[in-house]
């Protein structure tokens, strides 16, 4: 059985090596495409060396000019890149080394609240024990436990006499002439019609009985809202009494313990949870770092791209051509020394070619897995899988799961599903007396998780019309007496 932390640390031991793989082989890379384009320049050199050998004062004058320029050029570009390489990666080096203590002073504090919590679950059974023989405490159990029984029938008249408004007045709404004279405010002080129309009125509402009608319509509209406001009021009762009864309980706690342990495992879950939102923030610029130092190590930088384009296009030409044939055709031991100069150089920048394409399809495929675990990392910190309460009953999500993941044999999705599938949450110990429903205890304990107070009462929330979720009503029989006649009968 693991808890949820040891999983975590894995993954984050995990996501933390292939960060390092990835600035490692994005270093490698880099220095190939710096050497590259040191081989061009050296190439270069090489078709100078071969034209002044050849004594060719023409071909010497143009290449010298060509090639220098380009030289020149690219060596200031390429000296400007190396500054903005130098001030990213000391920018990422410096986030890294931040992360690092972040994460260290992480480690340090859920040390601190996880030996907290394991005292806090070893009081619990002498927690419950004095509770038990608490005149005090099981007098406000009593109370808290009568206040949740109201708080629920409350609601229960709500949620009816909502059905009851959805079900029985669509008989009262379908009638055309009952919401005329309805909605006229007829037989109601702001009822304002005056002569015939009055007359009228009146007729029609003794032909269809609208006066007793509009009463028990009248009583089926309001009276939703009414009950659930009460319900509203019985729960905001049911809640402070919760409170107080959870107050008794840490008040017992730090009686046994000698110190108040839950404001401590509190107070330590809002640090860790304010260093979370920090190392997410971190982790986001480090990325858009190592996002434009991946672009410099795979030579996509618009510096290093103008280099090599006025490196390439000095060493074309139907001069460098001449010369390369005719050094073949006539060698000596000079020239096919710098021939086999310029081949060799050739040669090793093809190397360096497949090598970098290599590298980088493989800093390609690492990214993508990184992100993956990270992936994860952000799945586990937001359900709170890092929590005292969480255990996993796979031991694999350290070992043959986590190395599938970082090999890239699964993704984040089916690492994590695995994960939700093995998710257990452990409650503390005793809980006969104290802490009903957790409430009082920690977060990260089970309090307030489940959202129940004592005797499972759960809080309701925003009652009042369409407050109760609507929809499944059920007609209750007569309201206010029934005999309402429609005028379809008419």
């Amino acid at each position: 059985m693991l808890t949820g932390r040891q999983t975590l640390a894995s993954v984050e031991a995990a996501l933390a090596d292939l960060r390092r793989e990835e600035a490692e082989l994005g270093n490698r890379i880099e220095r190939a495409t710096r050497a590259f384009a040191d081989f061009q320049t050296r190439r270069g050199e090489a078709f100078k060396d071969l034209a002044r050998f050849r004594l060719d004062t023409q071909t010497i004058e143009t290449l010298d000019i060509r090639l220098d320029s380009a030289a020149r050029e690219a060596r200031r570009l390429l000296e400007k890149r190396t500054a903005d390489l130098k001030v990213l990666v000391e920018d990422r080096r410096q986030k890294e080394t931040e992360r690092s203590g972040l994460l260290q002073v992480r480690d340090e504090k859920g040390a601190l609240q996880n030996a907290a919590e394991e005292r806090m679950d070893a009081l619990m059974e002498t927690v419950d024990s004095a509770l038990e023989a608490d005149e005090a405490y099981l007098a406000q159990r009593a109370i808290t436990l009568q206040a949740a029984q109201t708080a629920e029938a409350a609601a229960a008249k709500a949620e009816t006499a909502l059905a009851d408004r959805a079900g029985k007045g669509k008989a009262y709404e379908d009638d055309r002439l009952f919401m005329y004279l309805w909605n006229r405010a007829f037989g109601t002080p702001d009822y304002d019609r005056r002569g015939l129309v009055r007359a009228l009125d009146r007729w029609v509402a003794g032909l269809i009985g609208y006066h007793d009608a509009r009463a028990n319509y009248a009583m089926l509209t309001s009276l939703p809202d009414r009950l659930a406001d009460h319900a509203e009021r019985c729960a905001d009762k049911a809640d402070a009494e919760d409170d107080k009864l959870a107050a008794l309980s840490r008040a017992a706690m730090e009686t046994a313990a000698g110190t108040d342990l839950i404001g401590e495992v509190e107070a330590l879950s809002e640090e860790i949870a304010a260093l979370d939102e920090k190392l997410d923030n971190l982790d986001r610029a480090i990325d858009t770092v190592s996002k434009a130092l991946q672009e410099f190590s795979t030579g996509e930088d618009p510096g290093y791209q103008k280099a090599e384009a006025f490196l390439a296009k000095s060493l074309e030409g139907d001069d460098l051509k001449d010369l390369w044939r005719d050094a073949l055709a006539t060698p000596s031991p000079e020239d096919e020394k710098i021939v086999r100069q310029i081949e060799d150089l050739a040669e090793r920048m093809e190397t360096l070619t497949r090598e970098m394409r290599q590298d980088r399809e493989l800093q390609r495929d690492i990214s993508a897995r990184r992100a993956q675990l990270a992936d994860v990392v952000s799945r586990f910190r937001s359900h709170g899988y890092d929590r005292w309460e969480s255990t996993f009953d796979n031991d694999s999500l350290t070992t043959l799961l986590l190395g599938e993941l970082v090999k890239g044999g699964i993704n984040a999705a089916e690492y994590w599903a695995r994960a939700e599938k093995a998710h257990r949450r452990r409650r503390p110990r005793g809980g006969k007396v104290a802490f009903p429903g957790g409430a009082g205890l920690p977060h990260s304990m089970g309090g307030g998780f489940s959202g129940r107070g004592l005797g499972g009462r759960r809080r309701s929330k925003g009652f009042g019309a369409g407050g109760f979720g609507g929809g499944g009503f059920k007609s209750r029989g007569g309201f206010g007496g029934g005999g309402f006649k429609t005028g379809k009968r008419f």
